[in-house]
């Protein structure tokens, strides 16, 4: 019987592993898109509108993504890594990406979406295309924040209203008052 002695892996490839790894854990949205037939300035370009949303676009080994993936627990992701992939870390906003690639693939079709992980659920291609809808996480802040300071201004609107029209009426009668 042959015994085969397996060695270590090397550690460039652990460190680029644990890169990956820190890049899943901090990332709230993952898309992995397919860039087969893209040319380098297209790629470039997309590169270009995803770090100008603070996003980041990388293309990494399907090898080291699987075994990273497989290890967060994300399985179901699994199966969008074959034959050429790019994974889109947003990390402040999961919808950012969303948009960018979702835009960029509607103007450019050979960049493919595949799906991803959505606040740490799988996603279809389809989803992707409702994920951008979604308003940002400022604009979701702000229409919280309208949607509960109206009824409040609305309020304080009605009892300034009240005050104002009781000083008329006062400021009249002292009026006739004095013209009389």
């Amino acid at each position: 019987m042959e015994t085969t002695v397996k060695r270590p892996p090397k550690q460039k490839k652990v460190d680029t592993a644990a890169r990956l790894a820190d890049k899943v854990d901090r990332a709230r949205g993952l898309y992995f898109t397919e860039y087969k037939g893209l040319t380098v300035e297209e790629i470039t370009e997309l590169r270009r509108q995803c770090y100008q949303n603070k996003i980041e676009y990388l293309v990494v080994k399907n090898t080291f993504s699987r075994r990273v993936l497989k290890e967060k627990g994300f399985d179901s992701a699994i199966p969008h890594l074959i034959g050429p992939t790019a994974i889109c870390f947003g990390y402040a906003d999961p919808a950012v990406p969303a948009k960018v690639l979702y835009d960029f693939s509607q103007k450019n079709e050979k960049l493919v979406l595949k799906g991803g992980i959505f606040e740490g659920k799988p996603i279809s291609a389809k989803d992707i295309a409702a994920i951008k809808d979604l308003p940002s996480r400022d604009q979701a802040i702000a229409m919280t924040i309208g949607a509960i300071f109206g009824p409040v201004q609305a309020f304080h609107n009605v009892l300034t209203a009240i005050l104002r029209d009781f000083v008329s009426v006062i400021d009249q009668i002292a009026e006739q008052k004095s013209a009389a």
